[in-house]
C-alpha cells in the first residue's frame, strides 16, 4: 500500500510513495489484482500507469495518509477533498474535530467557491435537532470554529444530514456541497 499525492487541485498525480504525512490516493498491489482486468482495459491502463514495473496497483479512489508507523489514516473520498487556495484539504479529519462539541451530533466539511479557491463549510446535524436547516447560531459556530484548526467559512444547521442511497451511513458531501452553496449565495433555504 502506498500514497499517490494530491496535487494543489486535489487530483491523485504523485508518483506512489511510502513517505509518511503525505495526503494522497490510497493505491495497493496483490498478486491477484490483474485477474480479469483484461475484460476492463482502461481500468488496466489506468494501473499500469501508476507503475510501469510488473507490479499492478489499483487506486482506491479513498484519501489518506500514512504515518511515521506506516499505519494508514482514511480521511475520506477522492471526489470530496477541498482544492483551496492552501493546497487540497481532506474532510473527515476536520469532521472529527468538528464532532467533539457538544452541541453536533454529525459533521459534514464540504466546500463552496470556485476549484483553487473552495472555502470550508461545516454543515452540522445538532444536539438536539434544528428544527429547520439555517445558518448556525453565533455561539454554536464560535465553539465549533474552536473545535478546528481548518478555517470555516460558515457553518450550518440541518435537521439531518443527507446520505447515499447505497450506503445509509455515508454523508452525501456532494449533494451537501452544491445545497450549501445555493443556501450561502442568497438562495431560499431548504433541505439538503
Amino acid at each position: 500500500m502506498l500514497i499517490s499525492a494530491l496535487d494543489d487541485e486535489g487530483r491523485a498525480v504523485g508518483a506512489p510513495s511510502a513517505q509518511p504525512g503525505v495526503l494522497g490516493e490510497v493505491v495497493v498491489s496483490a498478486a491477484h489484482l490483474k485477474s480479469s482486468y483484461f475484460r476492463l482495459w482502461l481500468t488496466d491502463r489506468g494501473a499500469a500507469a501508476v507503475s510501469p514495473q510488473a507490479e499492478r496497483w489499483h487506486r482506491t479512489g479513498d484519501v489518506g495518509h500514512l504515518d511515521t508507523e506506516g499505519r494508514l489514516w482514511i480521511e475520506g473520498r477522492l471526489p470530496h477533498v477541498l482544492a483551496t487556495q492552501t493546497g487540497p484539504v481532506a474532510p473527515v479529519g476536520p469532521e472529527q474535530e468538528v464532532e467533539r462539541s457538544a452541541g453536533v451530533r454529525r459533521a459534514a466539511v464540504v466546500g463552496v467557491g470556485p476549484d483553487g479557491l473552495r472555502q470550508a463549510v461545516a454543515v452540522v446535524e445538532t444536539v438536539p435537532p434544528a428544527a429547520r436547516p439555517g445558518l448556525a447560531s453565533p455561539d454554536l459556530t464560535a465553539e465549533i470554529r474552536r473545535r478546528t484548526a481548518l478555517p470555516l467559512a460558515a457553518v450550518l444547521t440541518v435537521p439531518q444530514l443527507p446520505t447515499d442511497i447505497r450506503h445509509n451511513s455515508k454523508i452525501d458531501r456532494a449533494r451537501l456541497s452544491e445545497w450549501a452553496e445555493r443556501t450561502l449565495a442568497g438562495g431560499r433555504i431548504r433541505r439538503p
